[in-house]
Order: C-alpha cells, then sequence, then structure tokens
C-alpha cells in the first residue's frame, strides 16, 4: 500500500522541484565564511529537507510537526509520516506492518559474518558490517545493473529501504546479546511491533521499556535537517 501512495504522491513532488528550480533555481539562500569553512559546513545552508528540522525555538520537527505531538505514535507510524507527509490510518497502519513483518527474515550468512569479527569489536562496528554483508540482497544493485531509469530507482530504494528496516531490530538485538556474552538469540514474536520486538529480542522485558524504547526510536527517526555528507 505504501509503495501505491508514494507512487501518486511524487510525480506532483518531482513537478514541485522542477518548478522551484526554474522560478528559483537562481536565488542566494545565504552565505559562507572562511570560519565556517573550517567548521565541517557547520551553519551552513546545505540541502533541502522536508522529513525534518530542528531549531533552538521549535527544537525537533517531523515533516513540520513538533516531536512532542507525535510521541505517543509507534515508529512504524512515524516512517510513514516521514515517507508520505501523512500519519496513516489504521488499514495503511497495518499495511506497513505487514510489509515490515514479511521482509523481517536476517538471512543466514549475517549471522556468519557477525560471529566471525574480532572478539571485543565495537557493536556500531558490527551492525555496519553485517548491513553492509546484505547486499546480495539489494533489489536495487539488481534492477540497476539490469539499466533501470532513473524514474524506477525510488521504488527499488524503498525496497532495500524497508528490507534493511525490517532486519535491523532482530540484527541489533543480537549483536546486543552476543556483546552481553549470551550466544542465544530470541526469536522474533509476531504479535508485537517493531519497536516492541526489538526490545523484546534484547531481552527486556516489561512494557515500560518496549514503550522507551518506541519513545527513543521516534525521536532519533531521522537525522535532524538531513545528512549533507557526500561521502
Amino acid at each position: 500500500m505504501i509503495q501505491k501512495v508514494l507512487a501518486d504522491k511524487i510525480p506532483q513532488w518531482q513537478e514541485d522541484i522542477k518548478s522551484n528550480l526554474k522560478d528559483k533555481g537562481d536565488k542566494v539562500v545565504g552565505e559562507v565564511t572562511v570560519a565556517q569553512t573550517y567548521g565541517g559546513m557547520r551553519g551552513i545552508i546545505g540541502l533541502t529537507c522536508e522529513t525534518s528540522s530542528v531549531s533552538p525555538d521549535k527544537g525537533l520537527m517531523i515533516r513540520e510537526r513538533p516531536i512532542s505531538e507525535i510521541s505517543h505514535l509507534l515508529p512504524e507510524e512515524v516512517f510513514y509520516l516521514l515517507l508520505t507527509g501523512e500519519i496513516p490510518n489504521s488499514e495503511e497502519l497495518s499495511s506497513l506492518q505487514g510489509e515490515l513483518k514479511n521482509r523481517r527474515k536476517v538471512p543466514s550468512y549475517v549471522w556468519n559474518v557477525i560471529e566471525s569479527l574480532p572478539e571485543g569489536s565495537h557493536p556500531m562496528t558490527m551492525l555496519s558490517v553485517a548491513v553492509q554483508s546484505m547486499r546480495s540482497e539489494s533489489r536495487f544493485v539488481d534492477n540497476y545493473n539490469l539499466g533501470m531509469p532513473k524514474s524506477d530507482y525510488w521504488k527499488y530504494a524503498l525496497e532495500d529501504g524497508l528490507k534493511i528496516i525490517a532486519t535491523l531490530p532482530e540484527i541489533a538485538a543480537g549483536i546486543y546479546r552476543l556483546r552481553i556474552g549470551s550466544k542465544n538469540r530470541i526469536d522474533y514474536d509476531i504479535d508485537l511491533d517493531w519497536a516492541g520486538n526489538f526490545a523484546h529480542m534484547l531481552g527486556i522485558e516489561g512494557e515500560d521499556f518496549k514503550d522507551l524504547m518506541r519513545l527513543f526510536l521516534n525521536v532519533h527517526c531521522d537525522h535532524g535537517g538531513g545528512n549533507v555528507s557526500a561521502f
């Protein structure tokens, strides 16, 4: 369902970008000082970002909504909001949750890769290596190599994004349990939501912790204001 929603919205977004570039493409949005060039682009307007922003007076905004107004939502709902600009209804939420559950299977080779890393490896290193090892799962790569048109890039970027997001809770929880000395991973619970499952697979039970994890993941749902790194 989310694919259809985006398929309906993206053409208009593309037209809006073309119109902005045509009408305002030569407008100056700021100036750069020598001091800023030494600060790693700090304080420099470097991109247009509609998904989130952070400011001293308004704080964290997600799609122009204060985080305080959406903190009660499930992370799946906030993810839908980030992608579409709208909060999903119950049918749309159920569809997205189904999409994630259908993609949640972590390939066995990923665990082999994680367990082969040197003892004492940093958890973020382990997570990065695990995600990169899944390149062979990429539908974007497969279709890019077949010469797909640029107009289809978003479709397969979305597919890859859904796959990564679906598998991250189990991968991250598995890394955590390995790091604390437990070789027994906890099975996914099909009845739990995405963040609730992450808490469950960490091995930390209790509804309060699940709620805390949902809130934590909502607050960290996006790179506030966009990520300007070209690396």
